[in-house]
């Protein structure tokens, strides 16, 4: 039987354009880079993705596997 992860429970990393910033839960990288959690959770949506620049300098959230 799968156990879903909730979405604020789920590993992150962050990066701005190629560059690596953080990694950890909504929560935890949210406390290391004083963006709030619900703009977080935003950034890892594909409606974000959508609406996102594709420039060097732009937000990334990437959700990392378990295995990673």
């Amino acid at each position: 039987m799968t156990v879903a992860v909730r979405k604020m429970d789920r590993i992150y990393a962050l990066y701005k354009g190629d560059e690596y910033i953080c990694d950890g839960t909504i929560t935890e990288i949210a406390r290391k880079t004083g963006k709030k959690p619900n703009y977080l959770q935003y950034m890892a949506t594909k409606t974000y993705e959508k609406r996102i620049s594709h420039g060097t300098n732009r937000l990334q959230m990437i959700e990392l596997d378990e295995g990673e």
